[in-house]
């Protein structure tokens, strides 16, 4: 192994522990100041959450500032070309995800007789409710940012062999939105959904080399399923509320 590839094995080791490290300290700084988070206005909670995700990037784009500059040249350069090319494999992983998750919420109602969904989309849901605008934000343009950096370029450093990369980065991926605390064996089946956008953005990073191109569609990827979740949430609001308002004006 040349020198090169030892440096590059380091800094994509350092930068994928850092997006661990980075989330397990998120609180630290209310335990040291002896504040109780759980208890702060929830404004006050967003606002920290949006600054400690923006310093999160920011950490990774010094460390990657380099590389980033000449890929974002390209990526500007030929970002029509790029998009055209690779858009059908987001697609294909967007059916995937789509079929299975029919798939598996049928196995799941057959077996417990509830229409549920993964714990991971639960989760956002319910803080969708509590905080839409922190949500919104975080799951569809700073996440997808972050989660590149971290499960395609941090991982692609550490694998040279591109099919050992696809393989554990969109395991690795699919596997945290997946293996919840709450999780059962049957939540496993999860995997498929949340590894195929995984395998379709780490391929695409292979296919270009340049980080820009899954980014880019993992933006587009989020923007439109966090948009949708809004505007279900929205009108399912508006639906109680004009529920309220009958029952308000008849009784």
């Amino acid at each position: 192994m040349n020198n090169i590839d030892k440096k590059s094995i380091i800094k994509g080791t350092i930068s994928f522990s850092l997006y661990f490290i980075l989330n397990y300290l998120t609180l630290v700084p209310f335990k040291l100041l002896g504040i109780d988070y759980e208890n702060l206005n929830i404004i006050i909670r967003q606002i920290y959450l949006l600054v400690y995700n923006l310093i999160t990037i920011s950490i990774f784009l010094f460390i990657y500032k380099d590389e980033l500059k000449n890929e974002f040249k390209d990526f500007k350069k030929n970002y029509k070309k790029y998009f055209n090319e690779n858009i059908k494999y987001w697609l294909f992983a967007l059916a995937i995800m789509y079929a299975s998750n029919i798939v598996i919420a049928a196995i799941k109602y057959s077996q417990t007789g509830v229409i549920s969904t993964a714990e991971n989309e639960q989760s956002i849901h319910d803080i969708l409710v509590k905080a839409p605008i922190y949500t919104y934000i975080s799951a569809a343009f700073l996440a997808p940012i972050i989660e590149e950096l971290t499960f395609r370029k941090s991982l692609r450093k550490i694998f040279n062999n591109k099919y050992v990369f696809i393989i554990i980065s969109s395991l690795i991926f699919g596997g945290l939105h997946v293996l919840t605390e709450n999780a059962q064996l049957i939540d496993l089946l999860y995997l498929i959904p949340y590894c195929a956008p995984g395998v379709a953005f780490a391929y695409i990073l292979v296919k270009t080399n340049n980080i820009f191109n899954s980014i880019s569609l993992h933006l587009l990827h989020n923007t439109i399923l966090m948009t949708l979740q809004l505007i279900m949430l929205m009108r399912g609001m508006l639906w109680k509320n004009s529920l309220s308002y009958q029952y308000w004006l008849y009784h």
